[in-house]
């Protein structure tokens, strides 16, 4: 019985060695890192619900950028529509002068040229009306020419007698006639026309082919010149307060469009067009956005105006993004943690968007780029 009772007393000893030197139970955790808990919880113990957890090689694989949201000042903002054409010397269209057919062809499509550069040559050709009047005229001159030879000819012989006046009045019909007899002969001897360039730029698309039939007033070629662009847009009622002296404009590309270029101002209408009740806007584009529109593009006008007095929050325009149709931005809160912020944009820019409610704040750090990756381990975690 002795024995027993020392039995038991070093069992309770054990028991509570144990107790004192092993930590409390940790949650159990199911294949795939899934907690079988109330909540999911990513390995760093942060509630997973509203953020999204990346390490650090991940951000740098992804090429993760943050920026500082803060306080600026705002401008009056608003969103043109308008459409890019040529501006003046930017587009050049060649018509046949006369009808013809091609008998040579220098140019081709994309094909950069000089401002007088011969880019075709058409040889005229006449129908059977046109032919029989050329003859008759050419005739006709011919004739002239001989009776004048006579004329001045046989006054000559008599010069000693002849009056004087009738051999200068002769000497001027020989003039003239020699004259319109040569000017017959080469139209009917050189009958071909040198197209040339209007102005200096590429060749755009075109279909012509040697010994092609081409009628007076057809278009045959036209020049572009990319690096001179303009800018219309309609402006109607409830913007014309932002369209100020001392606005400022950029032009940006549409949905899937990439690229901006500012603008200048180059007229604003004082007319109203009576089918729409808009004013006509007309923006100049400098060189540099040659590569980003071309003629006939829809664009968005975004117009500045002065500045209201009033700072707001503002944060890159590339860190809003939606998440399951709702506006959000990604805070960068913690080294491998990126939090999930609700918000409601404002007035936008390319550069730029006002945020008029959410919690995010002053100096907060929001992703840039990449977060489209981060929205794809939030929905798949």
């Amino acid at each position: 019985m002795k024995s027993t009772h020392k039995f038991l007393a070093a069992t309770a000893a054990l028991g509570f060695t144990l107790t004192v030197l092993l930590p409390p139970p940790a949650a159990l955790w199911a294949h795939g890192g899934e907690d079988h808990g109330d909540e999911a919880k990513a390995s760093t113990g942060v509630a997973m619900i509203d953020a999204v957890a990346l390490p650090k090689e991940s951000q740098f694989l992804f090429g993760v950028r943050t920026a500082l949201a803060g306080y600026s000042d705002t401008y009056s903002r608003a969103t043109l529509y308008g459409t890019v054409t040529s501006a003046a010397g930017g587009e050049g269209r060649i018509v046949v002068p006369q009808t013809g057919r091609i008998v040579s062809l220098n140019a081709k499509v994309g094909q950069p040229v000089r401002a007088g550069q011969v880019l075709a040559v058409v040889d005229q050709t006449l129908d059977a009306t046109q032919q029989i009047g050329l003859s008759t005229e050419r005739a006709n001159a011919q004739a002239e020419l001989r009776a004048a030879q006579q004329d001045y000819a046989r006054l000559q012989s008599i010069a000693d007698i002849a009056a004087r006046k009738d051999v200068i009045a002769a000497e001027l019909r020989l003039r003239q006639a020699r004259q319109n007899a040569a000017i017959l002969n080469g139209q009917a001897g050189n009958r071909r026309v040198n197209i040339t360039s209007p102005i200096s730029g590429t060749v755009d698309v075109f279909n012509l082919a040697l010994g092609q039939q081409v009628n007076q007033g057809d278009e045959l070629f036209r020049v572009l010149n990319p690096g001179k662009l303009r800018v219309e847009a309609q402006v109607f009622a409830q913007d014309l307060a932002n369209i100020t002296p001392d606005a400022s404009f950029q032009v940006e590309g549409l949905q899937g469009q990439t690229g901006s270029a500012p603008a200048r101002l180059v007229v604003f209408s004082n007319t109203v067009n009576p089918v729409n009740q808009a004013r006509q806007l007309v923006l100049e584009l400098d060189n540099t956005a040659a590569d980003l529109f071309r003629a006939g593009q829809a664009v968005n006008v975004q117009v500045l105006g002065r500045n209201s007095g009033k700072k707001e929050l503002v944060v890159p325009t590339s860190a809003v993004t939606d998440l399951n149709g709702k506006p959000v931005v990604f805070v960068h809160t913690e080294p491998e943690i990126f939090k999930i912020r609700y918000v409601k944009p404002g007035s936008a820019t390319g550069q730029q968007t006002v945020l008029l409610e959410g919690e995010v704040n002053e100096n907060d750090r929001v992703v840039t780029v990449s977060t489209y990756q981060l929205k794809s381990i939030y929905l798949n975690q």
